[in-house]
């Protein structure tokens, strides 16, 4: 993993300066080991790199440049197969110059052109700039795993890079919040789709890549979606071994590493699957982390203890606190830059700044609820089956009658409604944190889900619809934009082995009764891991990490939140009825989530609009600064 930065501009614009080295700088966290700049020899491209060295370390600095300039490669992330790629490329008579994994991603693309993406098994965001048409491509993949944004200057240019804020950094231009994207982050928590919270500033969307040519104009196409593989699973075995085999191979290749690597063993099932097959692929002694907070409510770490001695690792458990949960706070929004409502971004970013002392790549489970189906939203709740038995007639006829009883319940069951009717938006309000009579008291509108349009693009059964849409959704701006942020703040790579794309199409294919017999959550992966695990771990039940935000919210984060979202500052916005601001932070333990929520976003905009901050501040700095 490593951070790139460049600057495009078509003809008939005038180069503009990007400051490079400032670009670079802002994201040095992300690639430590040594930078790099080319320019064009007309100076209308420049790319810049941040490298953090897993694989040839000796050899493979980027950029990555051909024949004198002629062909340019930028690359964050890891191709897998790059070693298949390059045996092949041989035979058609490529030369290599590094042992890396990069080199062979821009033969392909001198090979097979815009089908290139397709033969790459692997996380990535890659710029690739090619001097005689003047043109520039941005790739991302498949699953979002790796970030890349753009943004386009005044002048005409087009800016990019892996983090927001070396978009700010170049100059050339200035943060500013779009509001209009505000009503979709508080039903989300995250802004879904191609923009983001600053205006102006574009996501490359996963399995998406832009084209721009020497005229400036963009185009940006959707090079891959998730889809059902062409499987036809002839029984509950035959779904068991397929996807174990798939599943063993993604891990084998995710190995690959010239420098210190372990596995997050959380205690649970996906990364205890994770472990298992990687001592089975390892040739030394595996390394499996594992993170004890005190004060918890739950504790894994004995699970975890158990699957690290079956398999003979070498097994750390730290201990933190989370606590001083204000000590991170302004490290969390300037790493993150668009405010996250998850509240797991705390205890992440603490255990890999912790595994960064040991290790430069780590191995962790995310993706597995996901292709598994071990969320309870995948399920309907037994009530809101009982509601949805009752005759439609009569539920409309009763709903207004509880909307003025109790209009939180109301809400639930016009949740319940949606599980026929609108899928994606039954999704969407089981894992918000601001459901209607909230978003409304603030002030606001309520928004529609971004899962809703990427369940109707689904072709297949309703549960692999759901799955899917999660897979476009939550997964690539949450939990991938959380591990992406938490890792690379520690100069860690982290790792997924369950979203090789080969073993998600896969997963898709699976029926619901293969996938969930019985409506039991993970029920297939539960027998993948059967002769694996300890029946401890196989039985346990779903916990994952929770960050203690009530307790924070009856301490030491109050004060913080009450001052940012009552102050002036934060009131002349005008984003949020002071009146719904109030009520929350009447109720501060019930509401600690949706405060953690507008806290996060109110020091996000004070970071990085407000003091366009290069580096972390202090809070006391961020306070002050009325």
């Amino acid at each position: 993993m490593c951070g790139l930065v460049g600057i495009f501009h078509p003809h008939g614009t005038q180069p503009m300066a990007a400051d490079v080295n400032a670009m670079l700088a802002v994201i040095r966290h992300r690639g430590p080991d040594g930078t790099g700049i080319h320019v064009s020899d007309d100076r209308r491209f420049v790319g810049g790199f941040s490298r953090l060295a897993i694989i040839d370390l000796a050899t493979s600095n980027q950029p990555l440049v051909q024949q004198g300039g002629q062909r340019v490669l930028l690359g964050n992330g890891e191709i897998y197969n790059f070693l298949e790629l390059r045996a092949e490329l041989e035979t058609l008579g490529y030369v290599f110059s590094t042992h890396g994994d990069m080199e062979p991603a821009l033969n392909a693309e001198a090979q097979w052109g815009p089908d290139f993406l397709e033969r790459l098994n692997g996380m990535f965001a890659l710029a690739v700039y090619r001097r005689d048409s003047h043109s520039l491509l941005l790739a991302r993949d498949r699953l979002g795993i790796k970030p890349l944004y753009w943004a386009r200057t005044d002048s005409g240019a087009l800016l990019f890079a892996s983090e927001i804020k070396a978009l700010f950094a170049s100059g050339l231009i200035r943060p500013a919040i779009d509001e209009s994207v505000l009503d979709s982050w508080l039903l989300h928590g995250y802004v879904p789709g191609e923009r983001c919270l600053y205006a102006g500033v574009h996501k490359l969307p996963p399995g998406h890549r832009l084209d721009i040519d020497a005229t400036g104009t963009v185009t940006v196409t959707r090079w891959w979606q998730p889809h059902a593989a062409a499987i036809t699973y002839e029984s509950d075995d035959h779904a068991r071994d397929s996807l174990l085999a798939l599943l063993e191979d993604s891990v084998r290749l995710q190995l690959q590493s010239d420098v210190p690597l372990g596995v997050l063993l959380s205690g649970g099932l996906d990364s205890g699957l994770i472990t298992a097959l990687a001592a089975k692929n390892s040739s030394r002694p595996l390394h499996t982390y594992t993170v004890r907070f005190t004060g918890a409510s739950r504790d894994e770490s004995p699970l975890a203890a158990l699957v690290a001695k079956r398999y003979g690792a070498v097994h750390t458990c730290f201990d933190l606190g989370l606590e001083q949960v204000t000590e991170h706070l302004t490290a969390l929004a300037w790493h993150c830059e668009e405010p996250l409502s998850d509240a797991s971004l705390l205890p992440n970013h603490l255990i890999n700044h912790v595994l960064g002392r040991d290790i430069r790549v780590v191995l962790n489970g995310t993706g597995g609820d996901e292709l598994f189906a071990g969320y309870g939203r995948y399920f309907s709740l037994p009530q809101e089956t009982a509601w949805r038995r009752l005759p439609r007639s009569l539920r409309r006829s009763a709903l207004p009658l509880i909307g003025l009883l109790a209009p939180s319940r109301r809400w639930q069951l016009q949740r319940a409604e949606s599980w026929d009717d609108d899928p994606g938006a039954y999704l969407a309000g089981h894992s918000t944190q601001f459901p209607t009579p909230w978003v409304r008291r603030l002030g606001r509108q309520p928004a529609a889900a971004a899962q809703s349009a990427a369940f109707d693009l689904w072709q297949g059964d309703r549960q692999g619809g759901l799955l899917a849409a999660d897979i476009q959704t939550y997964l690539p701006e949450d939990l991938l934009l959380l591990l992406d942020r938490t890792t690379m703040a520690a100069s860690v790579e982290g790792r997924v082995p369950f979203l090789d794309h080969r073993l998600v199409e896969a997963a898709l294919a699976l029926p619901a009764a293969l996938r969930t017999p019985g409506n039991r959550q993970k029920g297939l992966q539960r027998r993948m891991a059967a002769t694996m695990l300890p029946a401890e771990v196989l039985n346990a039940p779903k916990q994952g990490f929770a960050s203690p935000v009530p307790n924070w919210m009856g301490g030491s984060l109050l004060p913080v939140a009450r001052r940012l979202l009552t102050s002036r500052r934060s009131r002349q916005r005008g984003w949020f009825r002071a009146e719904g601001i109030d009520a929350l932070l009447a109720d501060p333990v019930t509401n600690a989530f949706r405060l953690y929520a507008l806290t996060m976003l109110e020091l996000s905009v004070r970071i990085h609009v407000d003091a366009q901050a290069r580096s972390v501040p202090s809070l006391t700095d961020i306070l002050d600064d009325e």
